[in-house]
Order: structure tokens, then sequence, then C-alpha cells
């Protein structure tokens, strides 16, 4: 049996098996089915969103697409919502509040057994009772799809990867890009090289606030590639080639907390061998492998998420091994020596692919539950099973507390937020993510509300939006949220306008220069709140050559005022 790696390390002594619960629910057990979690009704508690087929006759095979909305009181789901005809299976499945009215609507892809060529994408909208269809579009298969506002004007985008079958053309593989402009969807067909049996996830690698690409699948020649794209004001450049993969996924975590987003992926190799791979950020957005000796899994799912508490993130991959039998396997990250150990579960049903895994607190507890979909290869009859397992660990992990130091300037029609003062009780500070809501309006998040990697962000708004509110919520690696904080404005008399003064060089190594000729005062702050004891030097330099490597912010006052902005430091 061949073997891949990806660096795996003895089990050490105090790393217990992590055990779970079935959970009984009112879901359908799915067939090559996809699922998002997200707020249908805002109640606090974290919904589900499936599409697949499912078995109506009962003779063990799918004979029906099927698409179903499951609620969650915190303590099982319920259905809530289906999709009726409009469903489709071998495809994707997204909550997107694309009209930013706070209630979660849903985007979807793939194949319908209504129709088994025209290739269907359906967007749903929430109207708070229920989900309307509002667009039919073809659709792809074989794919996935991505939500993210790659413009910063705060409105969800989307992407479609996959493959698509056009009259007259056959089938042909392309990633499309739909823009949101508050009233519609602009569409981008072939937006960037697409992929079949592919993966791709759009994230922030060098904290530059630009959102970069990490992709993977069968090119339009058949051929397998993995690459990384960094968005370079806007068009996403070819930056790093790596091992051609496909028929994988890709998740992306800070797991060694150095302030920067890593890679974790499972697919196949160009000799279709299984392979599992972990690669480090060095914090520029290029991706250096780490290797484990593990079985060859195909037909994989993965998710990302702190399993253990001891707030460094995890993953968790399903699928099926060598001797086509079905696996489930949980890696811990053990900050100690910098390596993933493959750890004991018990509780977890044994699911095949293909299918889905995602990590969620269904209940609020503070401990991550396993969402699973799969084939039970172990059962004569084969089904394809939908379950939830509760995580029953006793471990105490408390919510994160919120910022406490928000901060916003305004040059011309561009909002730069940044914040400080989040803390954890297990999860590094640079490890915490954090959702952004902003609104024209006090408590209203109609500008802009989702989740980002860095503690500092920008939006380009309309020239009519002249004041902002708006709060921060710091989520730790087992996915737990802090309360809102203070809510923070933004007015006319507040702004400082980017020719007031200059920051360089940025990123620095020794010293920075401020440039302004009323910059009267300076402070520096780590990347966790805590302040500096820095001087700023007659000619307005500031010796920061004793600091280590990492993220930093600088405050300085002007006119009276203080602005914000984020210093490297190299």
């Amino acid at each position: 049996m061949k073997k891949v790696y990806v660096l795996l390390s003895m089990l050490p002594i105090g790393i217990m098996a992590q055990n779970f619960s079935e959970v009984q629910t009112d879901m359908k057990n799915f067939y090559y089915s996809a699922s998002d979690v997200g707020h249908v009704d805002n109640n606090g508690f974290q919904d589900i969103v499936i599409n697949g087929a499912v078995d109506t006759d009962g003779d063990g095979s799918a004979d029906t697409s099927f698409n179903e909305v499951y609620k969650n009181n915190g303590s099982t789901l319920t259905l809530y919502a289906d999709l009726g005809m409009d469903a489709t299976h071998l495809g994707d499945i997204k909550f997107i509040d694309y009209n930013n009215d706070g209630l979660a609507d849903i985007i979807s892809t793939g194949l319908s057994y209504i129709d088994i060529v025209n290739y269907k994408h359906y967007r749903f909208r929430n109207t708070g009772s229920g989900f309307v269809k509002e667009a039919e579009l073809p659709g792809k298969i074989y794919g996935s799809m991505e939500v993210f506002d790659f413009n910063h004007d705060g409105l969800q985008d989307y992407a479609i990867n996959g493959t698509q079958y056009i009259d007259g053309t056959g089938f042909v593989n392309k990633l499309d890009y739909y823009q949101n402009s508050a009233v519609g969807f602009q569409l981008f067909q072939g937006w960037m090289e697409g992929t079949q049996n592919s993966s791709f996830k759009m994230v922030d690698l060098n904290n530059d606030h630009l959102l970069d690409m990490v992709i993977l699948g069968y090119d339009v020649n058949t051929n397998p590639i993995f690459r990384v794209y960094l968005n370079n004001s806007g068009t996403l450049t070819l930056s790093q080639t790596l091992l051609p993969l496909a028929n994988g996924k890709i998740e992306f975590a800070d797991f060694n907390a150095d302030g920067y987003q890593d890679i974790v992926v499972a697919a196949q190799d160009e000799n279709f061998a299984g392979y599992l791979g972990v690669f480090m950020n060095d914090g520029t957005g290029h991706l250096n492998i780490q290797q484990v000796n593990v079985p060859e899994i195909s037909e994989p799912a993965l998710a990302v998420g702190d399993m253990n508490n001891d707030g460094y993130y995890d993953f968790i991959v399903s699928g099926n091994d060598d001797n086509n039998d079905a696996l489930v396997k949980v890696f811990l990250f053990n900050s100690a020596n910098q390596t993933f150990t493959e750890n004991t579960t018990t509780g977890l049903h044994s699911l095949g692919g293909p299918g889905f895994v995602h990590l969620l607190d269904y209940n609020n507890d503070h401990h991550l539950d396993v969402l699973l979909s799969g084939f039970d290869w172990a059962d004569p009859g084969m089904p394809s099973l939908t379950k939830i397992f509760k995580n029953v660990s006793t471990e105490t992990n408390l919510k994160p507390a919120p910022p406490t130091n928000l901060s916003l300037t305004k040059n011309g029609n561009r909002f730069n937020f940044s914040w400080t003062g989040a803390t954890d009780d297990k999860t590094p500070v640079t490890a915490l993510s954090y959702e952004i809501t902003v609104g024209k309006t006090p408590g209203a998040y109609d500008i802009a509300k989702y989740i980002v990697t860095t503690p500092s962000w920008f939006l380009d708004l309309d020239s009519s939006v002249q004041n902002v509110y708006w709060s921060v919520r710091s989520i730790d690696a087992s996915k737990a949220y802090s309360d809102r904080s203070t809510e923070a404005t933004l007015g006319t008399q507040n702004i400082i306008k980017e020719r007031d003064f200059m920051i360089y060089p940025n990123p620095a190594s020794e010293k920075v220069f401020i440039k302004g000729e009323e910059v009267t005062d300076v402070e520096m702050y780590s990347i966790d709140g805590k302040k500096l004891s820095i001087d700023m030097s007659a000619d307005h330099s500031l010796n920061v050559s004793h600091l280590i490597k990492g993220v930093y912010l600088l405050k300085v006052k002007i006119k009276d005022q203080w602005t914000t902005r984020k210093l490297i430091i190299k």
C-alpha cells in the first residue's frame, strides 16, 4: 500500500480520546451531498442546509434530488423548510445574506434528477418564514462554491467552480464570479481557470486585507493542479504551483498561531493515490509543506476547528481508505513540537465518501460537535447516512472577550477599521478571527456583516455613506463567539486623511518614520492590545529593531485626534 506523508508524531502522553455521542434529529439521509452552517432565524443557534439526493422508495438507491433546511433549537435539529422541486445534488450549497437584511439566504448548484443535462444554479431569498426562489441559472457539478466580499463594498459576492454543460460546446470547466451590486449580481464568466473534482478557498494569506485564492482539481486538459493566486490590487496572480492534486478538499486555519492562515488539503495525486497535507504560511503567502504517514484517502471531506479545547486548530477528515472502507480521522495540533497527531475518537460512525463533514457548536457549550454524511460501507445495503454527534468533553472552554479598542478612520470613500484588546482563555490572540458588523444606524448591520481573519479591515463604500456604526465579535478556535464589542461610530469630524501623514517603511525592520507636520504623539500596541514602551525621536522616527517579527498597531495623534495604522515588523 502506497503511503504519503504529512508530519505525524507519536501519541503524546496526556492527549485523551475524543468522545462523541449521536444526537437524534429529523434529518434525512442524503446521498452525494453538501451542506453549510449558518443562522436562518438569528436565535443564537447554528442552523444547517443540505443539498443531495434521497431514497424515497426505500430500495437502497437515491432517486430524487432534495434540499432541506434544518432549524436548531439548541438540543436538536428539526425540519424548517425544503426547496421543493428546485433541488440539486453532486454540487454545493451555501448560506449568504446577499441583501444585508440580517437573514441568511441560500445559493446552490448541482445536478437535478428532474433535468439530467442542464445543471442548475439557484438563489433563494429568506423571507423570515421560509425561502422563495429568486433566480434559476445554469449550474455546475463536481465543484464547489465560496461566499466572500472580493471588492470590499460590504456586499457578499460568490463564485462557483466545477463542470458545466454548454449546448454546442460540451463540457467545460470554469470558475465564475458573481459580484453583488445590491440590486442583483454581475456575472464574470470564466473569472479564473476552473477545475473539475475541485475545491477552492478565498483567504487573505499575506494579511494585506485582500482575498487570495488556493485551488485544486482537474484543469481543462484533465491535468490535476494545486495552485496559489495572490491578490495584486484586485487581480489574482499565480504565485505558487504546488504538487498536482484533484478529487479533494481544502480548508484553512492559523494552526501555529503566528497570525497567518495555513492550509490543509485532503485529495488524490496524479497517480490517484490519496494525499493528506498541511502547508504552513511563511507570512508572505508562500506555503511550505509539512509531511505525515497516513492511509490513502479518496472522496474526502474535511473540516477544521479546535477539537480538544487546547486553543489550537485541529482537523477532521472522512472518506474511503485504500480498501474502500469508510474512515473518519481526527488530527490534533501539538503546539509544543508543532506537529499533528492522529487522535483516537469514540462514538463517531465511520462514513465514507462522497459526503461531507462539518465542525459546529450546535448547542453552544463551546465544544465542537461533528456533522457527518456519507456511505456506510460496513452495511450490506451500503446506505448513505446523515448524522450529528455531540462532543461530550468536560474540558472547560470560555468564550473569548470582545475587542475593547476600536479605531476607524476614513480616507475618501475608504473606511479603515482596526481593533485590539480581544482575549481568550485558550486560543492565542494571534489565532482569533472576528465577525465585523457595520450599519448606517445604531445596532444595524445593513452595510456589512461577515468574518475576517485579521484584527483590521477596510470597506470601500458609496460616497453617500459618511457616518457608520460598527462592532466586532471575537471568535476562538472552537468557534465560540464573544459578546459584541461596545459599538463605535465615525462622523465627519473624525476623518483623518492619508495626506496628513505617512508611515514608512512598512514592513520595517530597524526604523519607522512618521511624516506629518501636525503629528504630536505616538503609541504602539501588540496585536493582543498590550501597550509597548516606545518613544518618537525629534526626526519623527521610531526604533523598532528590538521588536520581534509580527504585526503591530501604531496609533498616531494628528490635529488632536488619534488614528491607527497596521505596522509589520519583518
